[in-house]
Order: structure tokens, then C-alpha cells, then sequence
């Protein structure tokens, strides 16, 4: 069980050490994929906005393709990453994630961009994403000790914080000079520095043991009793999302999740068109801002093990996920500020603090998780959890963008502020807001895996 988890009276967590693990290959690599990513999610919105004049209801069209691919997909990526080599799931997502991010800048040379393109290249890249995600969710306790998952995931979602960090200054930067279609081209590369990153690393079969990654790994050939009949894809479907909402741990977080994210794409599928167009920012000052995040995630994820230390996993989940809101509130606000200098100084604060709250939630749900979950449920409950935590998104985004287009931006903005305020009342009025060290992963198992 994780120490990152586990509260032990005062005795201190051991120090973290993943030589000879493979792991610092493995966050390396993801560590400037992640930066490309922050490059791509800038430039497809701003070529949305600026090259091809979107209105907000394209913007929030736009912002609904990449989740709604958890819709149609989610649960069978996590049952394809329970069933087969989880390292070339990952490579194969990125191969298809640098074709599909290479057809943005080829199309834009060729004359032939439109926002249906983008449409088609977001959504594509969003299930890829969320198949490479399932797996190294699944992956991960394979590589590191169970009592090391806590600082994994930490370092993982640092290595996010770092792409958020570089990726939006150098988004700015290179569409600045080169224009959005043509930043991209970042991206695409980045996706091919992971796949190197991953090829070093040991496979991960189908069916090890669970607990493998506790002191040593699994051979990764351990399977289904011999002669046991092969269990069919809806029946492993079902038994992923039995295990998530049979929980009383991790059905309020997920549902948590899901009211949450529902207004987190309501809020982001205007934001980009409420900075560009009525605070008047640059792309580059857009992108300047937004790096605030990254400090703010570096921070997050290298604050958590002290947070949740000091007030339990639970406490700190009611205040990550209640903070978002008040922050959400400062970005209409710096209209009102009358002064560029106050008003890139509130998105910046937004942006920081919103972010120190995400990290830190994503942090502890994760580790909470992995620790949880048999591993060979893992991947299978990675999606289902965001089969319902993301698969809402596509609502919120395209709420947002009707309802921009209808009453205005900001107010779009402050509605999303009061909903997400109110995502924390799920883990106050849950058995998670006891939440100190999480139960034994027999206490969460279906009869059927106990």
C-alpha cells in the first residue's frame, strides 16, 4: 500500500528512489510529450479563433470532440489495456497521435483546414490519448514499488507541470513567428520522443500477478487459470465499472470528478476567445500567462505528500475541488480591472492557483486508485473512471459555447464558477472527507475477485 496514502502517525514516508526501475526513462520521455501537448492545446484553439474566425459555438464544439471520445471509446481502452501488452499500446497511441497532429499543418499548406478537420483531428487525438493514458495508469505499478506509487504519481503529474511550464511560452512563442497550424509541428515530434523513451523499457504482459510492482516485478506471463473460458469484452466492461461505483471510496470521487469537469469545459470553451478577443491579450501574452499554471502544478505535486500529511486525503479533496471556483471568478473580473497590466496579473492568479488545486486532486485520486484497484483491473477502471469523469465534458463544452453565444462570455464564466464551487460537496458529504489512509484493496474488490 502507498505511503503517499497512508498516513503513519509520525514515523516519515521512506524517501522515494526509482533506480533501476525505469522509471525516470518513462517520465522523461512523457515529460516533453506533455510539452508538445501544451503546445497542440493552444495552437488548435488559436487557429480555431484567429485562422479560421470561429464563433463560441464552434469553440465549444471544438472542446467537446476531444472528451467525446471518451464517450464512444472510454471503457473499451481500459479493457484493451488490461488485455494486451501495455507498452506497445502506448506506442501504437503515440504513432497515431504524431499522424493525425501532422495533418493540422500539411492541411493549413494545402489550403484545406477547416474547423470539421479540427473537429475530426481533436477527437482522434483525444482517444488515442485516452488509450495511452489507460495504460501507463496500468503500467505504472509495474515499474514502481505499491509503497512508492504516491511520489510516482507525483513526479507524473510534476512532468505535467513542467509541459505547462515550457509549452505555453513556446506555443506563443512559435505561433507568433510560424503561426498555429504550423506550431504543431511540435508536438507531432514529441509524440516520437516518448515512443523512443518507451522502447528502453521492460513489457508489460497481460495477467501478472496483483501486486507484482510491490517489491519486484512480474514476470508478465501469469494469466487466467488454464482452460478457463476467455471472459468477453462487455462482461469485462461491466466488471471495471462494478468495481468503480460498488466502491464508497471511489464512487463519490468519481462522481466528484464529473460535476467538476462538467464546468471545467463549460469555463475553457470560451476562455481562449474571452482572452484573445475581449482582454485583448496576444497569443504570446496568452501563453505567458498560462505558464503560471505550470509553476503552480510544480508545486502542487511536489506540495501533496505534505498537504495530505497535515489533512488527510479527504480534507485536502474539499478544498482542491472547491478552490477552482474562486478562481474561476478572477478572469471576468479583469475586464472590469481597466488596467492590462492588474488584468494579466488576475488570469495569471487564475491560472495559478487553479491549477496548484487540480495537481494536487489528480495526485491523490490517482494514488488512491492505484493502490485500490487489482492490477489486472487497473486499466479497465482508469477508463471507466474517465469514461465518467471526462465522458460529461463534451455537455459542458458545448454548454458553454451555446450559452456564450447567447447571454455572453463572462456570464458563461461566473456560471461555471458556482459549479464548480459545488463540485466539493460530493466529498463533504461522503465517507471520503474521513479519508487518511485508504483501505486494504480486498475491502473494494467485486465477490468474484476477492
Amino acid at each position: 500500500m502507498s505511503e503517499e496514502v497512508i498516513t503513519e502517525g509520525k514515523e516519515r514516508p521512506r524517501r522515494a528512489s526509482f533506480k533501476g526501475t525505469g522509471f525516470l526513462r518513462l517520465w522523461s520521455g512523457e515529460t516533453v510529450s506533455l510539452a508538445g501537448a501544451e503546445v497542440t492545446f493552444m495552437a488548435m484553439g488559436i487557429a480555431a479563433a484567429t485562422t479560421l474566425a470561429a464563433t463560441p459555438w464552434q469553440m465549444g464544439v471544438l472542446e467537446a470532440a476531444e472528451s467525446a471520445a471518451v464517450l464512444l471509446l472510454g471503457l473499451s481502452a481500459g479493457v484493451w489495456a488490461d488485455r494486451y501488452e501495455r507498452r506497445r499500446i502506448m506506442q501504437l497511441a503515440n504513432a497515431g497521435r504524431f499522424l493525425l497532429v501532422l495533418s493540422v499543418p500539411l492541411l493549413f499548406w494545402l489550403d484545406a483546414l477547416t474547423m470539421p478537420v479540427l473537429y475530426a483531428v481533436v477527437f482522434g487525438v483525444g482517444a488515442l490519448t485516452l488509450l495511452f493514458d489507460s495504460a501507463m495508469s496500468a503500467y505504472l505499478p509495474r515499474l514502481v514499488p505499491r509503497h512508492q506509487l504516491g511520489a510516482a504519481n507525483s513526479w507524473m503529474e510534476a512532468s505535467t507541470s513542467v509541459g505547462s511550464v515550457a509549452g505555453p511560452g513556446l506555443a506563443g512563442l512559435l505561433i507568433q513567428i510560424m503561426s498555429a497550424p504550423f506550431a504543431l509541428i511540435v508536438d507531432a515530434v514529441s509524440y516520437l520522443v516518448s515512443s523512443a523513451a518507451l522502447a528502453g523499457l521492460p513489457k508489460a504482459e497481460p495477467g501478472a500477478a496483483d501486486g507484482a510492482g510491490d517489491d519486484e516485478q512480474g514476470d508478465g506471463k501469469q494469466g487466467a487459470a488454464e482452460g478457463a473460458e476467455p471472459e468477453s469484452h462487455r462482461k469485462a466492461v461491466l466488471k471495471g465499472l462494478e468495481l468503480l461505483l460498488r466502491d464508497r471510496v471511489q464512487r463519490p470521487m468519481v462522481l466528484a470528478a464529473a460535476h467538476f469537469n462538467i464546468f471545467h469545459a463549460m469555463f475553457f470553451s470560451v476562455h481562449t476567445l474571452y482572452v484573445l478577443r475581449v482582454l485583448g491579450f496576444s497569443p504570446a501574452l496568452l501563453g505567458a500567462t498560462s505558464m503560471a499554471g505550470g509553476v503552480a502544478g510544480l508545486l502542487g505535486a511536489t506540495s501533496t505528500t505534505t498537504i495530505t500529511r497535515f489533512l488527510g486525503q479527504g480534507r485536502a479533496l474539499i478544498l482542491v475541488y472547491a478552490s477552482p471556483g474562486l478562481s474561476a471568478v478572477l478572469v471576468p473580473l479583469a475586464h472590469f480591472s481597466h488596467n492590462k497590466a492588474l488584468a494579466v496579473t488576475l488570469v495569471a492568479l487564475s491560472t495559478f492557483t487553479w491549477t496548484f488545486a487540480v495537481i494536487i486532486n489528480l495526485v491523490i485520486s490517482e494514488t488512491v486508485k492505484q493502490t485500490l484497484v487489482p492490477d489486472r483491473l487497473l486499466g479497465r477502471v482508469t477508463a471507466s473512471t474517465r469514461f465518467i469523469s471526462w465522458g460529461v465534458q463534451p455537455v459542458g463544452a458545448l454548454l458553454g459555447g451555446w450559452i456564450g453565444g447567447l447571454i455572453g462570455l463572462s456570464e458563461v464564466m461566473l456560471l461555471a464558477a458556482v459549479g464548480l464551487f459545488t463540485s466539493a460537496l460530493w466529498p463533504l458529504l461522503s465517507p471520503v472527507r474521513h479519508l487518511v489512509e485508504a483501505p486494504a484493496p480486498s475491502d473494494t474488490a467485486t465477490p468474484d475477485e476477492r
